[in-house]
């Protein structure tokens, strides 16, 4: 008789397999230079997480003279009224995350970059609520500007698609 624990990793590892498989079939890895230069930017509009109250908030976003570099600002968390910084690098084929918030300690990431239809997506396996967890960071064109999706697939369930965690609307700060 098979474990509930090991049937769980066993549906876990074939959700895994079964997710990879289909985004290499509709998704292509994408340039990150592309990536980069094209959320390079002053944006502004609202952020949430699930079941909570949109906030304003402003997005800058750095990319490098070399385009191997992203470095986003966003001026206000959803937890606390300090900014956060995404500062995203791109090793070979990967891309690597290092994300600080000035309160909690750092998290460390390491995401594949796929494109399609205009949006991009970061994927990576890690861990979020102390559970371990396939990490979706999709931006989607919208309009002149971008609607940044945060997702989450718990590994520690039988759900098998991605559940929104928070968003965050990036639209072009006027010229004054």
């Amino acid at each position: 008789m098979i474990s509930s624990c090991f049937r769980k990793s066993i549906v876990s590892i074939a959700v895994v397999l079964c997710l990879f498989v289909s985004t290499q079939s509709w998704a292509e890895k994408a340039n990150f230079g592309d990536f980069c230069t094209l959320l390079a930017g002053h944006w502004q509009g609202s952020a949430a997480k699930l079941k909570q109250l949109p906030i304003q908030t402003s997005v800058q976003v750095i990319c490098s003279a070399d385009q191997q570099q992203l470095l986003v600002s966003v001026s206000r968390n959803a937890n606390h009224k300090f900014s956060e910084t995404w500062w995203f690098r791109r090793r070979g084929e990967s891309t690597f995350l290092t994300y600080f918030d000035g309160v909690n300690e750092d998290k460390f990431q390491s995401f594949s970059l796929y494109r399609q239809y205009g949006s991009y997506t970061l994927l990576g396996e890690g861990e979020l609520n102390k559970r371990p967890a396939l990490i979706q960071l999709r931006f989607e064109p919208k309009g002149d500007g971008w609607l940044w999706l945060q997702n989450v697939q718990y590994l520690d369930d039988d759900t098998d698609r991605y559940l929104f965690y928070r968003g965050i609307e990036m639209m072009p700060v006027p010229l004054r």
